[in-house]
């Protein structure tokens, strides 16, 4: 038995030998970018879609362009701030917009209250979810949905599923709106 073990390592020892002689002399040398001639590298780095530029040409392509961005750029009322002509100005649009004739007022139509059941319907439900434990992710969907958080139980149990989530939720309440999307309603649950 001791003799086949050792025959066995001198096989491997010699086959690591020969692959690391074979790795060094007859692989191919990986060159760095310091080994090789900035002459030869310009036409690869051309091949590859990039532009080389001197530093000369680089500067002077600089200096171009802050001049051509400097000359777009107003020079008057560099502040922000309006002057007096343009304050005017807006002063009598918005005067000549507030102006109505007896005619535009009688032909605009009246502006009608929303009844309070649309109105309740876009403001954001609330809503205090527990889940208990052992509660599948199927109930939390329904319990969603029956307390108007989410339009559909099915898709988000889907989703619930899909991300991971699942998995995931916590026992504990939580405090939901119906304006939450499924990516913050499963990530108030899960953590």
């Amino acid at each position: 038995m001791k003799h086949a073990i050792r025959s066995f390592s001198i096989g491997l020892l010699t086959s690591a030998v020969i692959i690391l002689v074979v790795f060094y002399l007859i692989g191919n040398p990986v060159q760095s970018a310091e080994d090789i001639d900035p002459e030869q590298m310009i036409p690869l780095i051309e091949k590859k879609g990039y532009t080389v530029l001197s530093q000369e040409e680089y500067i002077s392509l600089s200096v171009n362009k802050a001049t051509i961005q400097e000359e777009d750029k107003p020079d008057d009322n560099v502040s922000g701030e309006k002057t007096e002509e343009e304050d005017s100005d807006v002063k009598t649009v918005e005067e000549q917009d507030n102006k109505t004739s007896p005619e535009e007022t009688e032909n605009k139509p009246e502006e009608k209250d929303e009844p309070a059941e649309e109105a309740s319907e876009k403001s954001p439900v609330s809503y205090t979810l527990t889940i208990n434990p052992g509660m599948a992710s199927s109930d939390i969907s329904s319990l969603l949905s029956e307390n108007n958080i989410i339009e559909n139980a099915s898709e988000f149990n889907n989703y619930l599923d899909e991300h991971g989530y699942s998995l995931k939720v916590q026992i504990g309440s939580f405090d939901l709106t119906s304006d939450m999307s499924f990516y913050q309603l499963a990530e108030r649950i899960s953590n």
